[in-house]
């Protein structure tokens, strides 16, 4: 170890032997100049850490964190281990996140947001529950039992968050997809594009896809049907 710090001591001297001028202009300046480079640098660090934090929802108390920043700086023995603080942050966002999904996502949270957007100009409520409204109305036979088709779709929470949605155009079974989701697509005609919102019991209901969809979600699509593809064996085609 001792042969190795020798090592790194030899290669500094050589490399200020070894300086270019703009690097030995910079070793002559005062060291208040060299102080305050060091904090821009460490400082927008920080910056940049702290603010990934809080973006998690964390609420931090700055002047409580500038304060023992400064004491771990002086030497002072920090409060957990590295391993330990990044368990206690992960514990409180999961504690926020689980606050949020029981607000957001709750019952009669949903239902409202199902309500408002059946309140909506254009509207229209199917005696399922399911709401769709025409953004643009298409052309041709629409998707049967036993079908499948091509579209493109985006598929949004009530809070407006993207939980899925199409690169390129897919293809579905009409029949092999969520009630709600079945049921908006034999409404439309290719060309078409609806706006589809699915209340919970049409679609992942009381227990959603955990780490994907919450429980009680109402879900929000927006559908272009590109084609409708008839199943040869289909006697409705």
């Amino acid at each position: 170890m001792r042969f190795a710090k020798q090592l790194i001591l030899t290669a500094c001297a050589l490399t200020a032997f070894s300086m270019p001028a703009g690097a030995q202009a910079a070793a002559s300046q005062p060291a208040d100049s060299i102080t305050a480079a060091a904090a821009s640098i460490l400082g927008t660090a920080l910056k940049g850490s702290i603010e990934n934090i809080e973006n998690l929802g964390v609420k931090l108390d700055r002047p409580q964190l500038m304060k023992m920043l400064g004491e771990i700086v002086d030497g002072a023995e920090p409060a957990y281990s590295y391993e330990r603080a990044y368990a206690i942050i992960d514990a409180g966002v999961i504690d926020l996140q689980k606050a949020y999904v029981d607000s957001v996502f709750s019952p009669e949270a949903q239902q409202a947001f199902v309500d408002r957007a059946a309140a909506e100009e254009g509207a229209v409520r199917t005696p399922s529950g399911l709401v769709f409204q025409v953004i643009v109305e298409g052309e041709g036979v629409q998707p049967v039992s036993g079908d499948d088709a091509m579209l493109n779709y985006v598929g949004a929470f009530s809070d407006g968050s993207v939980f899925d949605r199409t690169d390129e155009p897919v293809t579905f079974d009409v029949d092999r997809l969520v009630p709600g989701f079945s049921e908006g697509l034999k409404m439309m005609r290719p060309g078409g594009k609806y706006r589809i919102v699915i209340p919970a019991a049409l679609g992942y209901g009381e227990r959603g896809i955990p780490g994907d969809i919450p429980p009680n979600a109402a879900l929000d699509f927006t559908i272009e049907l590109l084609q409708v593809i008839p199943k040869p064996s289909n006697p409705l085609n």
